[in-house]
């Protein structure tokens, strides 16, 4: 790494390129020092704490919620999750029961993390989606007239015939009309596994839009 990778701590990196999963980590700590506090009867400090862990973790499933309810009209799950978090902080406040404040915590928590994952798959969905795209032919071997003629992909037709030779990509969705061969399926499955299948002669799938 260059000299500019250091310029901040590494967390406050982790937090500009992940900040769901930031904030999830961030409200888990905060969730386990108020408990702790608790336990030692430091309510005042307990209660900071947990106010900190609240907003913190449920600040983007409070902005998702607010921002479906104004544009769509309706409450979606994200916002029912706050408000049960917060009517058990007031419950515990009220009756000084101060365990329900740490459900409520555990709660946001637990939505503040499934977020992050949610982050992380679709990052690594498109990841995968644009090397896809990458490796992709830009043209195919179009049959007309029992003559080969390269075209690119993007004007290719339903019901055209397309040419595939050993060792290249099939550069778009196709029924396979004769030949053999093994397809290496895991540029589309993400599974590095090959399987039985015809090669030659392609025609364009008549599902293709």
């Amino acid at each position: 790494m260059n000299q500019k990778n250091f310029s901040l701590p590494q967390y406050l990196q982790f937090a500009q390129y992940y900040p769901e999963a930031f904030a999830a980590g961030t409200c888990a700590v905060l969730i386990f020092f108020s408990w702790f506090c608790l336990q030692i009867n430091w309510v005042g400090l307990a209660l900071l704490i947990l106010a900190g862990a609240y907003v913190i973790g449920g600040y983007e499933s409070a902005k998702e919620g607010i921002t479906t309810l104004w544009s769509e009209k309706e409450l979606d799950v994200d916002l029912l999750m706050i408000f049960a978090a917060l009517g058990a902080a007031a419950l515990g406040l009220w009756q000084q029961e101060y365990h329900l404040i740490i459900d409520g915590g555990v709660l946001i928590l637990i939505f503040a993390i499934s977020g992050a994952l949610e982050t992380f798959a679709m990052e690594r969905t498109e990841r995968n989606i644009h090397k896809l795209m990458a490796i992709a032919p830009d043209t195919a071997r179009l049959i007309v007239n029992h003559q080969e003629i390269e075209i690119p992909v993007n004007q290719l037709k339903m019901g055209d015939f397309v040419l595939v030779k050993p060792g290249e990509l099939i550069p778009t969705d196709s029924i396979i009309l004769e030949g053999s061969s093994t397809i290496n399926q895991a540029p589309i499955t993400g599974v590095n596994e090959k399987k039985r299948g015809k090669k030659g002669k392609h025609k364009l799938a008549d599902s293709i839009r």
